[in-house]
């Protein structure tokens, strides 16, 4: 960047203020929702841990509660791989105008995740004894966090598959609308219903876990429902192209 060529040619023609404020609605229009759908996840499970650590044995509730995420985290960075990549591929060819490649695509990259969620799936499941001793030293920890691991491995599968769906939606330019059922998933469905088995159940941590994973299902299926219902791949590209035109 600091050869002399290179800085004649990304900034020798100076700043364009005009051109750029030209398209700050535009990038507001995507870049908040963009950002809503990024933060509610993520703060959602933040919320968990402030749940977990209200309950009853809180130490043993945010211990296990711990490990899990770290698990958890683990296995969505595979799913957060094939979202970038979903993300990139469905833009690019809607941008292309080229809407069944795009169609393609995405459902490659939910074919994709299926298998590489079922592989994890089956590793919690089998590993549900071996993983929990590696974090933690304490029995009870260790044996809550191997119950959970038992009943939270299924639910693996519908978190890859909400995480690559939310990259279709980002290469698609449906921000808002994954926004809104991200909002709705979480703070809707998954947060309030482990909340109540947490603590008006007594279920405690595992309680947590069952919400949200319940919240997480429910955003899955309703972006499913909301691409195949109605979406229409050939105007998704007519809207790229205009965008790009902007």
């Amino acid at each position: 960047m600091w050869r002399p060529h290179q800085l004649r040619d990304w900034w020798g023609h100076g700043w364009n203020i005009k051109a750029a404020m030209n398209y700050v609605n535009l990038f507001v229009r995507i870049g908040c929702p963009g950002m809503v759908m990024m933060a509610v996840e993520v703060w959602a499970f933040e919320i968990l841990a402030i749940l977990a650590g209200n309950l009853p044995d809180s130490v043993v509730a945010l211990s296990t509660h711990a490990v899990l995420m770290n698990i958890t985290a683990i296995a969505y960075t595979a799913f957060m791989g094939v979202a970038v990549a979903a993300c990139i591929r469905v833009g690019n060819c809607l941008g292309a105008d080229q809407p069944k490649k795009a169609k393609m695509a995405c459902y490659l990259a939910l074919a994709i995740t299926v298998g590489i969620s079922a592989v994890f799936a089956v590793l919690l499941f089998s590993l549900n004894d071996a993983i929990p001793p590696l974090f933690l030293n304490d029995d009870e920890s260790i044996d809550l966090a191997s119950y959970i691991m038992v009943f939270w491995s299924p639910f693996v599968i519908p978190d890859g598959l909400n995480a690559v769906m939310q990259g279709v939606f980002r290469g698609a330019g449906k921000q808002k609308q994954a926004a809104i059922t991200n909002v709705i998933g979480y703070y809707g469905v998954g947060i309030p219903l482990g909340a109540i088995l947490a603590f008006t159940a007594h279920m405690g941590v595992d309680g947590l876990w069952w919400g949200i994973g319940v919240g997480i299902a429910a955003t899955w299926l309703s972006l499913t429902f909301l691409m195949m219902t109605y979406w229409r791949w050939d105007k998704l590209a007519i809207e790229a192209r205009q965008r790009t035109a902007q």
